[in-house]
This record gives structure tokens, sequence and C-alpha cells, in this order.
């Protein structure tokens, strides 16, 4: 399943959408729902995903996307939401 690094402290997770198990943040907004979906391992290797989360640790903030990037994730966050993954997600309290 997915491997994540959570945007608020960058520790890695299972799950972009769910709760990180270390801090308990769970991405609610779109900007946080869409840089949680792009550090995940179907976009990154294990290596960047440690980066990522060494950045984030580091700075108090995930790693920023470019705008061609940012632009990318936000339509595939958008299939995700057509999808109704997300709904199903944030319908049940456990996660």
């Amino acid at each position: 399943m997915t491997n994540a690094v959570c945007f608020q402290c960058g520790h890695l997770k299972f799950g972009s959408f769910l709760a990180c198990d270390q801090c308990q943040a769970k991405p609610q907004t779109d900007e946080e729902l869409i840089v949680s979906l792009a550090m995940s391992d179907h976009y990154f290797d294990q290596a960047t995903l440690d980066s990522m989360g060494e950045y984030t640790k580091e700075n108090g903030h995930p790693p920023q996307l470019d705008p061609e990037s940012e632009k990318t994730f936000r339509k595939n966050l958008e299939d995700v939401k057509a999808s109704g993954v997300l709904d199903q997600l944030f319908e049940n309290p456990e996660n």
C-alpha cells in the first residue's frame, strides 16, 4: 500500500490522506491534500521520501511544489475527489 510523508511533521506514515501516527495531523485543505498526495511512494522512491521527510522536520513545512507539478497534483487530487475515496475516508472517524 501507500507510504507517505506527513505534511506537518515529516514522519513516514501509511496512506497519503490518513492521520499521522506521530503527530495526528490529517490533511484537510486542498493544499494539504495536494502535498500529501505528492509526498507518496506513488510518485517518489524511498530515498526521495526520506529527503522530503527530513526537509519537513528541519523547516517545519513540506517542500514547495514547482508551479507545473502543483498543477499536475491538483488535477490528480480532483480525480481522487471525483472517485469518492476522500468522502469515504472523511466519513470514517477512525482514519
